[in-house]
């Protein structure tokens, strides 16, 4: 446990430092291709689920807009996400059996099946209860960490993810709203463990039966004449005639969380990427949009070949990889797409029969130049 609070607090100051470089760098290639600082300073707010998505790597009015069943759809899946955690934490998500004559003694249940059920909630009480039965600071400190960091990463974490992915669909933001809102859905997302919770569960069923039989059993090869003729004349279950064996069973609340988990991924995945190409056409220029995949895309390689007449011939290769997928790659069947009825500022801003337009001021006219013109020629049609 300790182990992973290092990693995960380590892994979130890398990610910052990280961040605070990228920034460092992305500013220094705006100073190198004399980017336009008004492209990127705009901070009105903005609802993501109504963004025009860019679908070309060039200045064009071709966008993608996101169909509007898609935003019921995703609510649905958020409530979903809720329901089935809430259900899930509530409700067993494991079962132990106890079997073996041990194991009926120390169940006390007069010698019936020994079944004890566990939700999230009875397995942090069942730590704390063995926190107060040990009694020392030490305990309380380990055992009841674990059991608030069972409680938050299984159970809170997700409420929190899902709430703060609806803020990002549905909510106007600015730039640097949006930006901090990614940032606290960053980290939330890093600490939901619902998906490591419902493994550990299936692991345990499937080891734990084997590994408590070799521990006890391994010790009472002397009592197996006795174990078989208590089995024989019916005393015992065949089950039982050992001395002790725990089994674990899966039960439908694991399923409810993994199920949860699942959702929980595919609303995440589908909101942060959406979230990225809505910065990405905000921030960068069309026309440089895909320079920005420059530094990993493009790989330049030099080798040394014999001719036919035995001289050395130079060769310079230039490898392209494809360009990396956005939210209008992955997400193709929720959009449609469609062309602008007027030109947007990355249009205005090449350089065509209106001149090469940079300043804020010299979009604007240029823009009263493009009504006025597409005034004349419907009074002119009519």
């Amino acid at each position: 446990m300790l182990a992973q609070f290092v990693s995960q607090i380590s892994l979130h100051v890398i990610i910052h430092y990280h961040r605070k470089t990228a920034a460092a760098a992305t500013r220094l290639q705006e100073l190198e291709w004399n980017i336009d600082e008004s492209y990127n300073t705009r901070s009105d707010p903005d609802i993501l689920r109504k963004h025009l998505f860019k679908l070309d790597y060039e200045a064009s009015t071709t966008y993608a807009v996101v169909r509007k069943w898609v935003s019921l759809l995703l609510a649905l899946l958020s409530v979903a996400v809720g329901v089935l955690v809430i259900c899930g934490c509530s409700i067993p998500s494991f079962s132990i059996e106890s079997v073996g004559l041990l194991g009926l003694v120390e169940s006390m249940n007069e010698f019936r099946e020994a079944d004890i059920y566990y939700s999230i909630f009875d397995l942090a009480k069942m730590i704390m209860d063995v926190a107060r039965y040990l009694d020392t600071a030490s305990n309380y400190i380990g055992l009841g960490t674990l059991s608030c960091l069972l409680v938050v990463t299984v159970f809170l974490v997700p409420m929190f993810e899902v709430a703060s992915l609806l803020i990002e669909w549905f909510r106007p933001m600015d730039e640097k709203q949006r930006q901090r809102n990614s940032v606290v859905n960053e980290i939330i997302s890093a600490w939901q463990y619902m998906e490591v919770f419902v493994l550990s569960v299936v692991i345990a069923a499937w080891q734990l039966g084997g590994v408590s039989e070799y521990i006890i059993n391994v010790y009472c090869d002397s009592l197996e004449i006795l174990f078989t003729t208590l089995s024989f004349y019916g005393i015992l279950k065949e089950i039982d005639a050992q001395c002790f064996r725990v089994n674990a069973s899966i039960e439908k609340a694991a399923w409810f969380l993994d199920a949860a988990s699942l959702f929980l991924s595919y609303v995440n995945h589908f909101v942060i990427t959406a979230s990225s190409q809505m910065e990405q056409d905000k921030s960068v220029p069309p026309e440089r949009r895909l320079h920005t995949y420059l530094w990993w895309t493009t790989q330049e390689t030099m080798s040394l070949d014999e001719g036919e007449d035995g001289h050395e011939v130079l060769n310079n290769e230039v490898i392209i990889s494809p360009v990396a997928s956005q939210f209008t790659d992955f997400y193709f069947c929720t959009v449609r797409t469609g062309d602008c009825s007027e030109p947007s500022n990355a249009v205005l801003r090449r350089d065509e029969d209106m001149g090469v337009i940079k300043t804020p001021t010299e979009i604007e006219t240029a823009k009263a130049f493009w009504d006025m013109t597409r005034d004349n020629n419907t009074n002119q049609s009519l």
